[in-house]
């Protein structure tokens, strides 16, 4: 059985700073995969989360850090980081491996429920056997589809739907 975690960070939801660093740096070493933008991994893995819960991007200097620690998780059991990377796609780590998958070129009209989406199609791909590549591809586009649409769960596409868009951008 494999566990994941999208670490799904909402700063208004936490009471200070450092508590979902601290709720994630003992939540993590627990979980097989883990799905998080680079802000969220910053927030959970840095020792001043605030640049980020600000809304923030993740500061210009600190993205060596940032790396080195989101690939010294793996070193604490995590087998593999899913690194969104909005429209650029996505960076998968393994202790093996390090995939850059890239993105779909869309028209972003909402991107509320993205994240979600592409979560779902990580791991329902993840879950039906497909490699690292093909589930992020599958991912990506789940994502890339929900952003052309307004709405947020109701938005998710449909199994047939990411077939046919992945299709229409080249295929797998």
């Amino acid at each position: 059985l494999t566990s994941f975690v999208d670490l799904d960070l909402r700063p208004t939801e936490w009471g200070s700073p450092d508590a979902y660093g601290t709720a994630m740096s003992r939540l993590l070493p627990l979980i097989d995969v883990a799905i998080g933008t680079e802000e969220e991994f910053y927030a959970a893995l840095m020792p001043d989360a605030r640049p980020v819960l600000s809304l923030d991007a993740v500061p210009q200097d600190a993205h060596d850090e940032l790396d080195a620690r989101v690939a010294g998780l793996l070193e604490q059991d995590v087998d593999a980081i899913a690194l969104k990377r909005g429209p650029r796609g996505v960076t998968i780590l393994t202790a093996r491996d390090r995939l850059d998958v890239p993105g779909f070129p869309v028209e972003v009209l909402n991107t509320v429920g993205a994240g979600d989406a592409f979560a779902s199609g990580l791991i329902r791909s993840r879950l039906r056997g497909l490699d690292w590549w093909d589930s992020a591809r599958f991912a990506n586009a789940c994502g890339a589809i929900t952003v052309t649409r307004h709405g947020c769960s109701s938005a998710f596409p449909t199994e047939d739907e990411v077939e046919s868009f992945v299709a229409s951008q080249g295929g797998w």
